[in-house]
């Protein structure tokens, strides 16, 4: 972990970061509004403040033909929703020429697929920290059957084997009350700790589970369809912006 590639992404040691790597492994139905353009995705990191954005390859060389300034994450793997089979689609060199400051890649903790990843990761962020860009590390944990695992020690073994790889930040699934923050602060001293935004949920519910992960220490959030789905995602954004960085919010 080297603290200082993954400072274009904190602002006052929080992140709030804006996914759009979804299209390479969700059903297109799931782009409402205008959320299927680019170039909207673009406009609402600017109009937020995001302190980052996530695309995919061929987004990203979209992206870097423009002069948006939204600091670049480039999520180099994908899974497919039909065969959950993980597959890698970027070069960590490729990402770099692009533009981006961080990578992103995700290992399924718990799954067949775990040790393969696990060697891939390693070998990622060896390359990403060489070429002074951030490794972020999607770390779900999962069941066999692909449902989220919520069992503490599985967690926290999931949460040190990031530490231990190298990763400059986590995102991690809600943990739903089963694992303290706290403990994973302790655990894992000085990697920032991010959440998933997840499913699309109401409004009100989306601000009060931000103002409620942040009081239990949650260091961001890494959001995508909870933000862009909605129809006003700019004015939700901006909310979501005041409360993780100002005070008395």
């Amino acid at each position: 972990m080297l603290k200082k590639l993954i400072q274009p992404f904190l602002k006052n040691e929080k992140c709030f970061i804006l996914a759009y790597d979804h299209g390479s492994n969700k059903n297109p139905e799931i782009f409402k509004y205008q959320s299927a353009n680019p170039t909207y995705i673009f406009e609402l990191a600017k109009n937020i403040n995001a302190t980052g954005i996530v695309l995919n390859k061929g987004i990203a060389e979209i992206y870097s033909q423009t002069s948006y300034k939204t600091p670049l994450i480039i999520k180099l793997d994908t899974k497919s929703e039909n065969t959950n089979i993980p597959t890698l689609i970027c070069s960590v060199e490729y990402a770099k020429k692009l533009g981006a400051k961080a990578i992103g890649y995700t290992i399924y903790f718990g799954s067949e697929y775990e040790a393969e990843q696990i060697k891939v990761f390693s070998e990622l962020v060896e390359q990403a920290h060489s070429l002074n860009i951030a490794a972020i590390l999607w770390a779900y944990v999962v069941l066999p059957s692909w449902k989220v695992d919520n069992d503490v020690e599985n967690l926290l073994f999931a949460f040190r084997q990031s530490y231990e790889l190298g990763a400059d930040l986590v995102k991690i699934h809600n943990p739903n009350g089963s694992v303290n923050i706290s403990e994973l602060h302790a655990l894992i001293p000085n990697l920032p700790i991010s959440m998933r935004g997840g499913e699309p949920t109401d409004n009100k519910d989306l601000l009060i589970w931000i103002k409620e992960s942040l009081a239990k220490g949650i260091d961001g959030f890494i959001i995508g369809r909870n933000l862009w789905q909605k129809e006003n995602a700019t004015e939700i954004g901006k909310q979501i912006y005041k409360i993780v960085f100002e005070k008395n919010i």
